[in-house]
């Protein structure tokens, strides 16, 4: 009934296909584009590849897309095909499954064009990470698993994607990260439904998604080094050092670490100067490119200083008992790992390390329903949430077997 029940949903997931006859290697004209894009509107399943680079920008470039949909395989150069809107309507519509390979970088590219995330879309990395112990799985190495089939053109790897022209053996490689999609996508489904497992594969694929489009919307100060140490109006100071850097990034084009270094942010903070010369002080501020932001930089501390103590930040609390969270989160993660492996799932998929301390916390002190942890939620509290609450509760124990076994430990209820 399971098995029933996910093809039932995966009928719109699927087309039926034919093997790739006709190719068009590079699309270079608006017009060609929006032919394609035609087409492409009808044809169910599509298989999506980008080259970028990010290095050297506030947002990665895009270089290039590769596109296969029932007989065609195309790659579109996006230096000279300026309007891609079509496409991004198509991967954002509800007609049409996609089908990406690792595709957080695809999803971003997506959502910042049109500001809409795609609504069907299959990462088959995903998808082989819960039916397989594979995750994450290179390209190669996942056509190599599920097609025993060898690539050819692994050197491209380190291209320049930036260059043009480019060769015939750069298109070559850049098209073969989309030929092989959908025949991996249809292998796996088919072990997916066998395993019962095809409604987990399409929850966590809609589930990567919305993270990836939540990300923007997220506080990315929070991941300044020493941040959970500031208090106050260091927080505040560190969270508008932040923003100003992320706005001349953007409006400069560079990484944010480029325009100025996380560590120097945090120092500024912690130090909050009120002249040039308490900023010249800050080891580091030596640096010409640095000392032209000085000006900046001490416009957002006496901005800063000019909030009243009542409307500061508080920082949240720390764990009531981090020693204990670690000793815990440790023994389930075997349990975690132990069952992972007689599923024969990829423990990583499943849940990290930090999703283990959000349960014990939640569990051992919190219990609140809307901060139910992803480990009890779903498929994953289907699974594996009893056992390892049951963990917690004392009600298992871990006793090794045999040291020389595969699977020395084991669990047992008491």
């Amino acid at each position: 009934m399971q098995i029933d029940q996910s093809m039932a949903r995966l009928q719109s997931f699927n087309s039926c296909s034919a093997p790739f006859t006709r190719f068009r290697m590079l699309i270079t004209n608006q017009n060609d584009f929006d032919s394609v894009c035609t087409r492409m509107a009808q044809a169910g399943v599509i298989a999506f590849d980008t080259e970028f680079v990010s290095e050297s920008y506030y947002r990665p470039k895009l270089c290039l897309l590769q596109l296969a949909f029932r007989e065609e395989v195309v790659a579109v150069d996006p230096f000279l095909v300026e309007d891609l809107t079509a496409w991004w309507e198509i991967m954002a519509d509800e007609q049409n499954t996609i089908l990406v390979h690792g595709g957080r970088e695809e999803v971003r590219f997506c959502q910042f064009a049109i500001n809409k995330p795609p609504q069907k879309l299959i990462d088959v990395q995903i998808a082989e990470g819960l039916r397989s112990r594979g995750y994450p799985l290179s390209y190669t190495n996942l056509v190599s698993r599920v097609l025993r089939h060898k690539l050819q053109h692994a050197k491209e790897t380190r291209t320049d994607w930036e260059r043009r022209p480019l060769s015939e053996q750069q298109i070559e490689y850049a098209l073969d990260d989309v030929r092989h999609l959908e025949k991996i996508w249809q292998r796996q489904q088919a072990g997916l439904g066998e395993q019962g497992r095809l409604e987990w594969a399409l929850s966590e694929c809609q589930a990567f998604v919305d993270h990836v489009s939540a990300e923007h919307a997220q506080n990315g100060w929070l991941k300044l080094p020493g941040y959970s140490r500031l208090k106050g109006r260091e927080l505040l100071a560190s969270q508008e050092l932040y923003q100003w850097r992320a706005s001349v990034a953007e409006r400069q084009n560079r990484p944010q670490r480029r325009v100025f270094r996380d560590d120097m942010l945090i120092e500024i903070a912690k130090r909050l100067p009120t002249s040039e010369k308490d900023m010249k002080l800050i080891r580091g501020m030596n640096r010409r490119d640095y000392q032209s932001h000085m000006p900046d930089l001490l416009d957002v501390i006496q901005r800063v200083n000019d909030v009243p103590r009542d409307q500061l930040p508080e920082q949240e609390s720390a764990p009531q008992n981090p020693s204990q969270d670690d000793v815990l989160a440790k023994i389930l993660g075997l349990a975690l790992a132990n069952r992972c492996e007689q599923l024969g799932m990829s423990t990583s998929l499943v849940g990290t390390m930090s999703d283990l301390k959000q349960l014990i916390r939640w569990y051992v002190f919190e219990h609140d329903e809307e901060g139910t942890p992803s480990l009890l939620c779903g498929w994953r509290g289907e699974v594996f949430g009893q056992e390892l609450k049951d963990v917690l509760d004392g009600k298992i124990t871990l006793r090794v077997t045999d040291p020389k076994s595969p699977n020395p430990i084991q669990f047992e209820v008491d």
